[in-house]
């Protein structure tokens, strides 16, 4: 699912705001936006607690009841402007609007344009243009646009693929899963190989086991992901008797990897000690480690530092890395 950019979003809220209109003619929303944070909204509908047109039936317009032509449409409709409405909501509530961003699903006729001016509101994004039968009048609105200050004054449509993704998500239930569901509680299981895509992943279900021990168990993990030096004290690295010091690890690896493609370290973490097999397969590096007995405390701040420093190689030889974990036993209490 694609996330909806902001403004198409605000003006399917603008749209979502329209249902509550009291309008059969033009259903209209509006909703007034600072910092991406929604101040206030409004519709077109009469004033506090009279009635809606309609209230009256799908077809009734109080205006046209009364014979009314269009050139005095404003001095006999019932409701007030969307807009108007969404200004006197955040004026009721003390909330400046100051140049703040107004979406609306019809562009403002001249009254709310004066009216969005005057609370400085410096954006408009409208749907829809307004239009009427009286085309002067509307050049002029046009025209007055240019007097009203404003930074943007632009029409917005919601794309196709936002109003299909709409479609879909409005039915109830609206936030039904769209991913298969996790497991409640995933066990490891002795002798056996897990697949994982990097070392976060594999802590973190570490960290969720109920054993206290884990026997004859391989992790690979697809791909190397700490960028950073981690905040531990590294282990120590040896070439034969050598040790390796810590800035040189990159430099002397990448150099041996691509002399010899397969070479052995000793690898030792304050008391415990742990074997490490450099290969290069094809287009890939696989680095395997094997440890006798390790629990989960020093498994994490190990592989940190190896998940680093192949990090480091993956960059070095533009190569994809794989790191291979084989651990006769793991405590994990």
């Amino acid at each position: 699912m694609k996330r909806a950019p902001w403004h198409e979003y605000f003006m399917l809220l603008a749209k979502m705001v329209a249902l509550r209109s009291g309008c059969n003619s033009r259903p209209s929303g509006a909703v007034i936006v600072k910092d991406k944070r929604i101040l206030a909204t409004g519709y077109n509908g009469p004033m506090p607690g009279a009635w809606h047109c309609t209230d009256r039936g799908p077809g009734y317009c109080f205006r046209r009841e009364k014979g009314i032509p269009d050139i005095d449409k404003y001095n006999y409709c019932r409701a007030t402007h969307a807009e108007a409405n969404a200004i006197a909501q955040a004026a009721r509530f003390g909330i400046s609007v100051e140049g703040a961003s107004l979406y609306c699903t019809l562009a403002p006729c001249y009254v709310c344009l004066k009216l969005i001016a005057s609370a400085g509101i410096k954006e408009v994004y409208y749907e829809y243009d307004y239009g009427s039968r009286d085309f002067e009048r509307d050049q002029f609105w046009q025209e007055a646009i240019r007097e009203a200050g404003l930074r943007v004054f632009k029409q917005i449509k919601v794309s196709p693929e936002v109003l299909a993704q709409l479609e879909e998500i409005l039915p109830y239930p609206t936030s039904r899963r769209r991913l298969p569901p996790t497991d409640f509680l995933e066990e490891f299981e002795d002798g056996k190989t897990y697949g994982l895509s990097g070392l976060e992943v594999l802590l973190n279900k570490l960290r969720y086991q109920t054993r206290e021990e884990l026997k004859e168990i391989t992790f690979v993990l697809e791909r190397p992901s700490q960028k950073e030096r981690p905040p531990e004290p590294p282990p120590d690295l040896f070439w034969e008797e050598t040790p390796l010091k810590l800035k040189d690890w990159p430099l002397i690896l990448a150099e041996r990897i691509n002399q010899d493609g397969a070479f052995a370290l000793k690898g030792r973490w304050e008391d415990l000690f742990f074997e490490l097999f450099f290969r290069r397969e094809a287009e890939n590096l696989r680095l395997t480690v094997k440890f006798a007995e390790v629990d989960r405390a020093s498994l994490n701040i190990i592989l940190a530092w190896l998940d680093h420093l192949l990090y480091l190689l993956r960059e070095r030889l533009a190569l994809p890395c794989k790191m291979e974990i084989k651990v006769r036993v793991l405590t994990l209490s």
